[in-house]
């Protein structure tokens, strides 16, 4: 993921998901649960890592910087990765079960919920960190490419 700073690197890791999730849409589409199956688990881990890349170095990062420590946008968005985390853990209950519509229904929720989610993530969160941690991107990228 080379990027030029937050807004790049943490967008394009926004629509690596959004891919994952379209693949899953069509190989249950297509009914192939097997597919589906493994899909699902790849894009479970993709969105666990993108959580836990936020929350362990750009949060704290950006928190540093502007002092806002366990209030502000940062503190919403942990609430939100742990909304979605609740959903993600349904998700892999029904893939588990084989039930491949409950999993769709689940995502529709999820869906909903990262929708949200971005648009205040790209609309406001990264080009403040793209701001606030211009001079340490470098140091920072070098961090995040070790998820």
């Amino acid at each position: 993921m080379n990027a030029t700073g937050p807004v790049e690197f943490f967008t394009a890791d926004h629509r690596r998901c959004d891919e994952g999730w379209g693949a899953i849409e069509r190989a249950v589409d297509d009914g192939d649960t097997a597919r589906a199956h493994e899909l699902f688990e790849a894009f479970h881990a993709a969105m666990l890592r993108h959580f836990e890349m936020e929350e362990q170095v750009l949060f704290p990062e950006l928190e540093a910087v502007t002092g806002m420590h366990g209030c502000g946008p940062t503190e919403v968005m942990r609430m939100e990765h742990e909304q979605m985390r609740a959903v993600l853990d349904g998700m892999a209950a029904s893939a588990r079960a084989g039930d491949y519509e409950s999993l769709l229904d689940h995502g529709d929720t999820l869906l909903m919920l990262v929708q949200q989610h971005n648009v205040k993530e790209e609309g406001m969160l990264y080009p403040m960190a793209q701001q606030q941690l211009a001079a340490r991107w470098s140091a920072l990228a070098t961090r995040l490419s070790s998820y």
